[in-house]
């Protein structure tokens, strides 16, 4: 597609259709109304996830991915068949999952998390900020906002009208898309949740972050109080949720005491 016919399709897409409709939880096989705000967002990240998956950042062994996969489909269950999983070549800790669907593991966050339980977490707050449609949200919110410049001449680029890394890319969107503290809360508690029911112990939770909190403790101050703060509501809900076994309650405790 030519930049000529890229643009004024973004225009279209991100300015004029704007349908704003209550949000409910997404549901398997969903797709977006055409004329709605989501769709426009589909539509960035399906390009975003074209760059990606021909960008040679993305593992291939088999193996990997199917382990990856297997426990990414014991977590989100009937929602399987609707992620598409890339495990990506980068040394950082992060996850994330796009509103189209796709889901990207990079191999510092695997390379960080000490069992599957850990990894089950991850991804399963990732799930949560997925299922309760929260990059959404935040678009119409930044949409409203003088913040919507900034998105297009991103989504501008997204779409292949400026040379963008694909990971570059990615970094913007979840930069000028940041969730907010509620919906980060409520990605833990849907993590936490799912987690537990597909068998992993939801203890394992804070744990991954307390690691992230020493390896944040000589470096980055800001980083290492978020990491601190996620930990304390982890605990505090793994206290007020643990309906049975004396151990999660010493356990959460003592993540408590060791802050």
């Amino acid at each position: 597609m030519r930049r000529s016919v890229i643009v004024p399709l973004l225009v279209s897409v991100f300015c004029t259709a704007c349908v704003t409709t209550e949000l409910a939880d997404m549901k398997p096989g969903q797709r977006p109304d055409l004329q709605s705000d989501e769709a426009g967002l589909w539509l960035m990240m399906d390009r975003a996830e074209s760059n990606l998956r021909t960008s040679g950042r993305v593992v291939e062994d088999k193996e990997l991915n199917a382990y990856v996969r297997g426990i990414v489909c014991r977590i989100v269950g009937e929602f399987c068949k609707d992620i598409r999983i890339y495990v990506v070549r980068a040394p950082r800790f992060n996850a994330s999952m796009a509103p189209n669907g796709t889901m990207h593991i990079w191999t510092g966050m695997l390379l960080r998390s000490q069992n599957e339980a850990q990894f089950a977490f991850v991804v399963g707050h990732e799930f949560g900020h997925y299922l309760k449609r929260h990059s959404l949200r935040r678009w119409q919110a930044v949409r409203d906002t003088s913040g919507f410049l900034i998105f297009f001449q991103f989504a501008a680029a997204a779409a292949g009208y400026a040379a963008v890394g694909d990971l570059v890319q990615l970094a913007a969107l979840g930069g000028l898309l940041a969730f907010s503290r509620d919906q980060e809360r409520e990605a833990d508690t849907v993590g936490l949740k799912i987690m537990s029911e597909a068998g992993y112990d939801p203890r394992e939770a804070a744990k991954i972050w307390l690691e992230l909190m020493k390896e944040k403790a000589a470096g980055d101050t800001e980083s290492h109080r978020k990491a601190r703060g996620r930990v304390r509501r982890i605990a505090d809900k793994l206290i007020a949720e643990a309906a049975e076994g004396q151990d999660v309650l010493l356990c959460a405790h003592g993540y408590l005491n060791w802050m």
